[in-house]
């Protein structure tokens, strides 16, 4: 079985995700959005992927 979230890549700071502050530190991580929407608020296309995880079915 195949789960499938979109996700938005974004660039946040690695100490404190929620800092906005200009000139911050910040590396690339996928943010998901659990109501199954597209995650941007930009008309940059690049930032959002679907990221599919296989579940065993065991």
């Amino acid at each position: 079985m195949v789960e499938r979230i979109i996700v938005a890549s974004r660039g946040r700071n690695p100490s404190n995700p929620s800092d906005r502050t200009t000139g911050a530190p910040t590396e690339q991580r996928l943010e998901p959005n659990s109501e199954g929407l597209c995650n941007t608020l930009t008309s940059v296309q690049k930032d959002n992927y679907v990221l599919e995880i296989r579940v065993n079915e065991d």
